[in-house]
């Protein structure tokens, strides 16, 4: 898997993470009218912030997979149009520098995806390619 592949499904994964942290923090950052940003240091230490507030949560399951070892994460998100969010993600990695690639996603659709146990069950049955095909699509790939 190519290395833009690999983080934009870090970068959905760290929603998740942030959202089975504090749905209603989550919600109102992400889908208020302010642009918003995610910050991962080389520990995990993960922070989502807006105006609306910010949460503080453990970014590192998300950065297990990664093949790299990351320094940081920079995230920057603003509004778009039909309900969508641009991105533009910088990541900095030690000994090989950085990566930045820019994008949009329908954060409503990701963050309001199904996340109960059933539905992790029904997700564990799926093949892999599925899954990180679907995860793609979700963030605009």
């Amino acid at each position: 898997m190519n290395h833009e592949i690999e983080l934009r499904l870090t970068i959905a994964k760290l929603v998740e993470i942030a959202y089975q942290e504090n749905k209603g923090l989550t919600t109102k950052v992400m889908l208020g009218n302010d642009n918003y940003r995610l910050v991962v240091d080389q520990d995990g230490n993960a922070m989502l912030s807006s105006r609306v507030g910010s949460l503080r949560f453990n970014g590192s399951p998300a950065l297990e997979q990664i093949s790299t070892q990351v320094r940081n994460i920079n995230v920057s998100f603003s509004r778009a149009e039909n309900g969508k969010v641009n991105y533009h993600a910088v990541v900095s990695f030690y000994n090989i520098g950085s990566i930045g690639f820019r994008g949009n996603v329908d954060m409503e659709a990701l963050i309001t995806s199904c996340s109960g146990l059933l539905c992790q069950a029904a997700r564990a049955l799926k093949s892999h390619k599925q899954r990180t095909e679907e995860a793609l699509n979700a963030f605009g790939h």
